[in-house]
This record gives C-alpha cells, structure tokens and sequence, in this order.
C-alpha cells in the first residue's frame, strides 16, 4: 500500500491523476452537503440525526478508505479540513451547559468524529508499516511528538483506574488519533510545497464553521446562551474550543499573510475578517485576550509596524463602537451574589477547582481516568484549567507529561525562531513566528479552558506544529530522500 506520492526529481511531489483530484473533489462535495444537511436539521428541525449519520458517515468512511488507498496525502489532506466540521454530527451536539458531558462511551461510538480517529490511526498505521517494509527513510521524532507520545501513554494509564472504562478508553484513543497526525505531518512535510499544501487545507477547514457561523449572526439565530448574551459555536460543541481553533487560525494567517499571492490575500483577508467576527461571537473572553496579545506577538516579533498601529486603533475603535465587549469583562469585577453564587465565569472557576481537586485523592499516581472529572462532580462540567485536569485524571504521571508537553512545545518553537533568525521576511520565519505566538496563546488558554483534550483543537495546533518543525529540516530531508538541495528564495504562498 504504498499511498504517498513519489518526488520527482527536483524535489516537487508529481502532480496527482485527474482521477485522483476527481475523487478527492467528489468526497468533499459530499461531506459538505452531509455536514450542510445536518446543520439544517439541527437548527430547523432538532430531529433525530442518526438517520443522516449513519447512511451518510458510512458512505464517506468507505470514500476516505479508498482515498486512502489510492492517495495517503490527499486522505490526510482531507481529513484536515474536514474534522472541524463533524462535532456538530453527533448525534448529542448541542450545547446545554454541561460541558463535555455526553451519553458516555456508547455516544461516542456514534460519533462520526471518533470514527475519523480510530480510522486515521488505522490507516496511518498501515501506511508506516508499508513505509517501513518497503525500507524508505523517515525524519527523526521531534521532541514535541515524544512528549505527545508520553501525554498519549498517560492517559491510555489512566484507563486502567476509570469509573467508565470505555469512555475513558475512547478519549485516549482520539488523543492517539493526535498524535498519529503529528508524526504523519512530521514526516510528510519534507519541503515547503508540502507546508503549502497542508496549510490550504487547514484554511479550507474554516470555511464550514465560520460561514455557518456568519449565516446564524446575520439571521440572529444564538446557539448558546450564557449570562445574557447570545454565544455562537459555529459546527463545533462548544463556544470556547471553537474560539480556541479561530484564535490559532487568526495568528498563523496574520503571520503568512504576507506571503501569500494576490489572490489568495483578497481570500485571506475575507476569511480573517470573518473568523473576527466569529470570535467576537463566541463571547469567550479568553481567547479574545489571547487572539490580541498573540497577533501582537507577530506584529513585534514579524517587525510589522504597520500591524502593530492597525491593531492600537482597532481595539480603541472596538471599545467604543462595540460596547459588549466591555460588558462581557464588567461582571468580572463581582465577586458573587447576595445567594453566594459566582458572579462570573472566573470566580466560578476558582470555586469549582476546588470541587474538582480532592478527586484526585482516589488515585493520584494515574489518575481516575482521562475524560472522568466532568462525571464525578455535581455540576458535571469540565475543570477549565489543564494542569489540574491532568492531574485529576491522569494523575503526577499525566501531569509530569503535560509540563514536559509545554516545554517541547517551546523547544520546536525556539529552534524554529533561532533557525530563521536570519531568513527574516521569509515564510519559513513567517511559519515560525505564527507557531510561537500560537503557543503562546495555547498555554494562556490551556490554564483557564479545556485545550488537552479538545481533540478538534489539538488536531490543528498539531499541524502547525509539524510546519515549524519542517522548516528547519528542507536540507536534512532532502539528503534522507536523496533530492537535491532546497532553493533558499521564497516564493509567495498559494491556498490553492
């Protein structure tokens, strides 16, 4: 099964059959008409979705097989921009408060995201064996991926002491889905057409849930409401992951933008604007705070003047022109109410850490079981802060994996920063200083949300950060793959 695309000479992977773009474009006509039609009879009708789900993930499952078989890139290409798109086909999407909260194991067998997971790691599977057995060479690990490795053992560990182990066991696998993703990207991205390639399918993914997302504003239909405004969540389950994954979006796009060609900068610009006003729209307060700090970061850090003052004045116009946005951070100056309640998502916070912190005294070594803290409280919601999750579910040995994940994360951030430092103005520098400013702003949420375990989320931040690991590598893989040496000019980016 040998389903990557042979290199030709000069380094360029051979352009695919028309049979092969055939069918990459019939089986993304057809997860956009299921994913459109589901939509529709969630927000029409509230009906029940199995009967779409089924007939429909089935068909597209045996497309993505052959798919697959026939074209592993495009298969991985496809997978990218399809997974933002699937929370909202579970067949218990919805957001009623009870975050990550579901039916247990037996939802998620059900559902067409856990099914992607369980089928990438199948596939790629097979794919490092055939690569193994047919002797081809592959980049060292990243030290990133190891610590992703750790993380994945830690909660496979977990299983072992769960109060549900098959939900358990199920979350661990869609994290072994994750990292399966990395390391294929680490060893795909052997050049910068490859980076190129990869990044237009993760810009393709917004596509579904961000004009989703503008049609419910334009037609004021909220799908969340949480103290007095009107949340929206685009295709995904929750307002806060699809905040994180547009704030990774925003940060890397103002990063590359420059880099791109006319055409896909007109594209860009309109999917940027978009993706603000979604975020807006998420009324998540976080990730607003870590979009603008993060795009800042480029700005500094890009020696991009003119962002910078663009930036002063849209947030000084946004605070006058948009006062919700200063409503959404008033209540924060309240404590709790006359009943003794929390006035507000940070004090609530604060109190429900300590609801969720003596769980870990059942088993502080591995844990109760990864995706259990949201069972075992009485508001049954998930902790919002990382460190403590891994603790609680994985316990030290998780919470030991999660720091050394942190560090790895600055590590390839840091070689891919030092790496450039004197190709500024490229899109190697470009790639690099959107990833750091993307970790950055992963770690500011990961201690006020739930980023480890949005699968959804960490299937995007992955890729970026197998295109900052790749950018130091062009010379070494192309001796592995014995190529000729990379030209070094850079030319401008294409989406297409």
């Amino acid at each position: 099964m040998a389903t990557m695309a042979v290199r030709a000479p000069t380094g360029g992977a051979v352009a695919a059959t028309p049979q092969r773009r055939t069918l990459l474009m019939v089986l993304c006509a057809i997860a956009v008409v299921a994913v459109s039609v589901d939509a529709g009879v969630e927000a029409a009708l509230g009906g029940n979705k199995l009967l779409l789900i089924v007939p429909i993930g089935g068909f597209v499952g045996i497309g993505l097989v052959a798919l697959g078989l026939v074209n592993f890139e495009n298969f991985v290409l496809f997978t990218i921009a399809l997974r933002s798109s699937l929370d909202i086909t579970k067949p218990s999407s919805g957001n009623t408060g009870a975050a990550g909260v579901s039916a247990g194991a037996s939802s998620s067998a059900l559902d067409p995201a856990g099914a992607l997971a369980i089928l990438f790691l199948l596939m790629a599977f097979f794919w490092f064996l055939t690569r193994h057995r047919e002797g081809r060479k592959s980049p060292p690990a990243s030290i990133h991926r190891v610590a992703l490795v750790i993380f994945c053992i830690a909660g496979f560990v977990s299983v072992l002491d769960s109060s549900d182990i098959l939900f358990s066991f199920v979350s661990a696998t869609k994290v072994a889905a994750v990292m399966a993703m990395l390391a294929v990207l680490e060893v795909m991205l052997v050049d910068q057409a490859a980076i190129r390639r990869m990044i237009g399918a993760i810009y393709l993914s917004a596509v579904v849930p961000v004009g989703y997302t503008m049609v419910l504003v334009v037609t004021h239909h909220s799908q969340f409401t949480s103290g007095g405004f009107a949340r929206f969540e685009g295709t995904f389950a929750q307002p806060n992951p699809f905040a994180i994954y547009l704030t990774m979006l925003i940060v890397m796009g103002v990063a590359i933008f420059p880099h791109l060609t006319r055409r896909n900068k007109i594209l860009m610009t309109a999917l940027l604007l978009c993706s603000l006003v979604a975020l807006y729209s998420t009324f998540t307060r976080s990730a607003w705070l870590a979009a603008a700090v993060a795009v800042l970061m480029v700005a500094f850090m890009g020696r991009r003047r003119l962002l910078i003052g663009g930036l002063v004045a849209a947030a000084a116009l946004s605070l006058v022109l948009v006062p919700t946005i200063v409503q959404r951070f008033a209540d924060l100056g309240q404590s709790s109410s006359p009943n003794g309640y929390a006035t507000n998502s940070l004090v609530w916070r604060f109190d429900y850490w300590d609801q969720v912190l003596p769980l870990a005294a059942k088993d502080p070594i591995t844990g109760i079981g990864l995706g259990m803290s949201s069972f075992e409280t009485v508001q049954a919601k998930e902790p919002h802060n990382d460190p403590l999750r891994a603790y609680v579910e994985t316990g030290l040995v998780g919470l030991l994996a999660y720091f050394l994940l942190l560090i790895s994360m600055g590590m390839v951030a840091r070689h891919a920063m030092r790496f450039t430092k004197r190709r500024r103005g490229t899109y190697e520098r470009s790639i690099a200083v959107g990833f750091a400013c993307c970790v950055m702003a992963f770690v500011v949420l990961s201690l006020v949300s739930n980023v480890i375990t949005q699968v959804v989320v960490l299937w995007y931040y992955v890729a970026f950060a197998a295109a900052a690991y790749a950018v130091t590598r062009y010379r070494e893989n192309a001796v592995l793959l014995g190529l000729p040496p990379p030209p070094e000019e850079d030319d401008a980016v294409s989406l297409a």
